[in-house]
């Protein structure tokens, strides 16, 4: 097959895997969770502990949904971070699996490379670089006040911004030096690890992906929003130690961090959409429910 016939294929063949995965596996998995969430705040509810915290009669009163949506953000995020500290502890270590795996992967793609997967990776580079996403995440943003969800699209804004500011103060900490500029194809300045494209890339469109979860669309669009999401993460992650500026625990690391700070604003987000939905004397929820951004008006509760 000619180079260019593969370059142009590895996109596609990406999203198409990715949706193939989403429409069917995920669907049943996302089921499965509804279907848990919906039975676990059920029986805590039921509890005696559950009855004096959430169910009402406690100091959290009727915020059941709150807090399972805060323990269950507070379990993924640790295990990423996890991951994070884990990676930057090995890859300092000469003779770890994580530095001589970042050795043979740099040495692969650095004698792999091919004029028509350079483009590919480049474009990818620079959609997944601070002026790429700055103009995807405006363009969003914008269509999200036109449609009058403001609190979407404050998230997206606030997400990706501070996300931005996160990465650099744990570039200052861990201050890795990047691979041999004389291999490299692209101009990177500043520390290595964690890579700020790997890590912006998978919080903005994770945050984009999981905002298109959330619409009444059909699954088979809502799936698709989440493949062409994990397509760009994956194309903007390989770019960075194609073209030579990180390691390949740099992009690990990015991902981790990039789950714990997205999986943060996720659960924030879906709090602040409780909270509201609560003060406007709605019922309580499940864990497991979606609440539109543009909640339906209703009348308070009768004392």
């Amino acid at each position: 097959m000619p180079p260019f016939m593969f370059a142009l294929l590895v996109p596609v063949v990406l999203f198409l895997t990715f949706w193939a995965l989403c429409y069917w596996p995920l669907a049943g998995v996302v089921s499965v969770i509804k279907a848990g969430l919906k039975r676990g705040s059920a029986r805590l509810v039921r509890s005696r502990v559950g009855k004096w915290t959430i169910g009402g009669s406690g100091p959290i009163g009727s915020y059941a949904s709150i807090f399972l949506v805060m323990v269950v953000g507070a379990i993924a995020a640790v295990g990423a971070g996890y991951l994070f500290v884990l990676l930057a502890e090995q890859f300092r270590l000469t003779t770890s699996v994580v530095y001589l795996a970042d050795q043979a992967v740099h040495t692969w793609f650095g004698h792999e490379r091919q004029p028509a997967m350079t483009v590919l990776l480049q474009t990818a580079t620079t959609m997944g670089g601070l002026a790429g996403e700055t103009v995807i995440v405006a363009a969003v943003a914008v269509m999200l006040l036109v449609r009058k969800e403001r609190a979407s699209a404050i998230f997206v804004m606030v997400t990706a911004a501070t996300g931005a500011l996160l990465n650099t103060a744990l570039k200052m900490i861990f201050v890795r030096a990047r691979p041999d500029v004389a291999t490299a194809l692209a101009v990177a300045r500043w520390y290595s690890y964690p890579s700020g494209h790997a890590m912006a890339s998978f919080i903005t469109f994770g945050a984009l992906a999981y905002l298109a979860l959330r619409q009444p669309w059909p699954w088979r669009a809502r799936s698709a929003g989440l493949a062409i999401a994990l397509t760009m993460v994956v194309l903007v992650g390989v770019s960075r130690v194609y073209l030579g500026v990180h390691w390949a625990s740099d992009i690990a690391g990015g991902w981790s961090a990039g789950i714990v700070w997205l999986v943060t604003a996720l659960v924030a987000f879906e709090m602040l959409l409780r909270l509201r939905q609560r003060r406007r004397g709605a019922a309580p929820t499940s864990p497991a429910a979606d609440i539109p951004d543009k909640p339906v008006p209703t009348h308070p509760a009768k004392s």
